[in-house]
Order: structure tokens, then sequence, then C-alpha cells
């Protein structure tokens, strides 16, 4: 992939966006499309992007993904998203159907003086079990008959977005990841394998030394931000490291990333005929430091 952004737009034919359900208590500010889907391959994310608009005020709805699996995280960036003061969890879900979803979201400021809050990472099929490969058809499949979005807690006033049925963007950003895929030298084909997973030695907990991320940045961290991906060898050495949203200072990231790649072992991914392979590993550096209390 080169390193030049290719932004293009999504012809949705036939997608019409459907009404969205309004809660008991309030009606909902509905936000229709005010443009089509654009899909940026970045350097090292997919990101969704559609404008909207109610009529006063607009919105931008992103779904962004770093790598080809079922997590995505969800962006909104709107002045007309009022959180309560109070308020540290925002309540979302997909419309017509699907069950309430609490994001512990971040929040900050654009250039253009937006309002930008990440809900943070989500899926649409959830694995059936922490090993489970991803799915591509089970998430087209959850995504079929999605046509909005409800932002109906923790905010003054609930919000509909007329997202349109969901099942074509995500193909799109499907495909998008799997390019991001064949950028690090892998084939998106045999990630779909049965064991095509590099699986980490204690799930990983342990690489990082205690204090190697200040707990003051340990806020930082929420909302699928600095995740660290590591390529993995075919005899299970990690050889890369990237940092993707980064949250932490520089030093802290090159601190993150020599020390995994020094301490990190690994089970290699293996392709259909059971030999190893290549392949990667992607969490949270919260997740590579000393076990918790009480955890082995």
């Amino acid at each position: 992939m080169n390193s030049t952004k290719l932004a293009w737009c999504l012809a949705l034919a036939g997608i019409v966006a459907a009404p969205v359900a309004a809660p008991a208590a309030d009606a909902p500010d509905v936000f229709k499309p005010a443009g089509p889907w654009a899909l940026d391959y970045g350097e090292d994310y997919c990101r969704l992007a559609r404008p909207f608009s109610d009529g006063r005020d607009d919105l931008s709805l992103s779904l962004e993904r770093i790598e080809p699996g079922p997590s995505a995280r969800l962006i909104v960036v709107s002045n007309a998203l009022k959180p309560f003061r109070s308020a540290q969890e925002i309540g979302w879900h997909f419309t017509p159907d699907d069950p309430p979803r609490k994001a512990r979201y971040m929040h900050s400021v654009t250039a253009e003086g937006k309002q930008y809050y990440n809900l943070g990472p989500f899926t649409l099929a959830p694995a059936t079990t922490p090993a489970a490969v991803f799915d591509r058809t089970k998430e087209r499949a959850a995504a079929n008959g999605k046509t909005g979005i409800l932002l109906d807690s923790g905010l003054n006033a609930p919000i509909a977005v007329e997202t349109g049925d969901l099942a074509a963007p995500v193909t799109a950003l499907q495909a998008c990841a799997d390019d991001l895929a064949k950028s690090w030298g892998l084939d998106p084909a045999k990630l779909q394998g049965e064991a095509a997973a590099a699986v980490p030695d204690k799930g990983g907990s342990g690489w990082l030394p205690q204090g190697t991320i200040a707990f003051s940045d340990f806020a930082k961290l929420g909302g699928g931000a600095n995740q660290v991906r590591l390529m993995v060898d075919a005899t299970g050495k990690a050889t890369s490291c990237t940092i993707h949203w980064p949250m932490l200072d520089a030093t802290t990231n090159e601190k993150i990333c020599k020390t995994a790649l020094a301490n990190a072992r690994f089970t290699p991914a293996k392709d259909a005929a059971g030999q190893p392979m290549p392949g990667y590993w992607v969490a949270s550096p919260l997740m590579m430091g000393p076990p918790f209390p009480g955890r082995r």
C-alpha cells in the first residue's frame, strides 16, 4: 500500500434509510445522510465515514478498523452530541434491532472546533469463543438490516442517525482491512483458517515491566487507542512493532515496542495444512503488563 491515502465514495444503490424508532421518553433528534459513505485507505487503518445533518447541525459518523478482524471503533463528531456533565458512558445501539450497548467514551475537540467522541471498540457479530476465527460472512449478515444508530442515554437529548443499510459499507470495510493485511506481507485468505492467529504465551501478560507506562497515562488507553500490533514470523518470533492510533508520547511507545520485541513469545499461526506461517497480533498495552492481582 503506498503512503497516499486513497479515499473513494461508495455507491450504495438501492439503500434507503429506514425510520429509527424513538425511545419511550423523548423523541430523538434525527440526522439524515448529507453525503455518501467515503472509505479512507490509510497507511495503517481503514476508516469508513459519512456526513449527516438534522437541518441545523452537522454530524460525522466513522467506523475505523486496524486489522482484518471483528473489532472496529465508533467515532462521532458533532456539536449536537451533549453528554450530561456527570456522564461517563454513552448508551447506544444499532437500529432497528440490536441489544443496548454502553461506551465509556473519550472526548476531545477537533481543530475545527467540533466535539469529538470516541465510543471505543465494538463488534457487529461477537465471536462465540475468544479464539474464534473472524467470520466475514457472519459479520455481513449481522450488518444486513441494520439501518441506523441510536444514541439514547448519558445525553441531554437522544440522537438518531439514519445510516442506511450497513451491509454494503461493512463489506467495503472488510475489503479495506484485507488490503491492509496484504500491505503487511500477509495473505488475507490464509488468515481465515482455523489456526490463523498467532497465539501469545500467557496471553501477552507480563511482557512489559511495571512502570513502562505511567499510571497517569492509563486513561489515555481507552476507546481502543494506542493499540500495539506485532508481526510474528513462522517460528513464533515478533519481528516488528507498530502503534495504531497513538495516544502516548513517542518515547513511551518506543519503549513499549522495544520491550515487546525482546520479550514476546508466540505459537505461530498455521495454514490450512497445519504448517506454521507468518501472522500478527494486536492488543492494548494494558494487556501486556504484569498480571493483575489474582491472575496467574
